[in-house]
């Protein structure tokens, strides 16, 4: 089990570009949210799934799926974290591993 951090903490274990696990927790027209541990969901906005074409909600991974994302940043005023799934974005992150 992964313990509560503090947002502070939370920048420094996940860098910027970084692959990390979540588990997909809800669907909103704009994105997912995603259960990333620590007690802090990420999102994957609809724009960051795929790398080319459209994405719409009915194409949303399903809520308790799991999904593999990378870091793309972080909103400090309302700790967000900002994540992707396409396709370059993985490949960019499981190449810098």
């Amino acid at each position: 089990m992964i313990s509560k951090v503090t947002w502070n903490e939370l920048k420094n274990i996940l860098k910027k570009g970084s692959l990390i696990e979540g588990v997909i927790k809800k669907h909103e027209a704009y994105g997912v949210f995603v259960d990333i541990g620590y007690n802090f969901e990420g999102l994957i906005q609809i724009t960051d799934f795929k790398d080319s074409g459209v994405m719409t909600p009915n194409e949303y991974p399903a809520i308790g799926e799991k999904v593999e994302a990378v870091v793309l940043g972080f909103k400090e005023n309302n700790q967000q974290i900002w994540l992707g799934v396409k396709n370059s974005q993985i490949r960019a992150a499981k190449n810098n591993l």
